[in-house]
């Protein structure tokens, strides 16, 4: 072991998130140990709940209608050939 690298941290599992199993906080030097080290990691893991979810609801809308207009396009196209070679 390096001298002078000894570092105190905090480990959160969270359980139920699809992403992560664990979360790792290194302390900082100068904490002095006041306070609730485990409510404040909690804290900024439901800070950063929202982004690790994926794709935002307008995000997935817009996904949704492009896919849906795709969708017609490449039906309507369908038969519009379709009556082109029977006709």
């Amino acid at each position: 072991m390096i001298r002078g690298a000894q570092k105190k941290m905090i480990v959160v599992k969270t359980g139920d998130s699809r992403l992560f199993e664990e979360a790792y906080f290194v302390l900082r030097r100068e904490y002095e140990g006041g306070g609730d080290m485990v409510a404040e990691a909690n804290r900024l893991i439901e800070g950063c709940g929202g982004r690790g979810k994926g794709v935002s609801k307008r995000t997935g809308r817009r996904l949704v209608s492009l896919a849906l207009f795709l969708g017609g396009a490449l039906s309507g196209g369908g038969v519009i050939g379709l009556l082109w070679l029977l006709l």
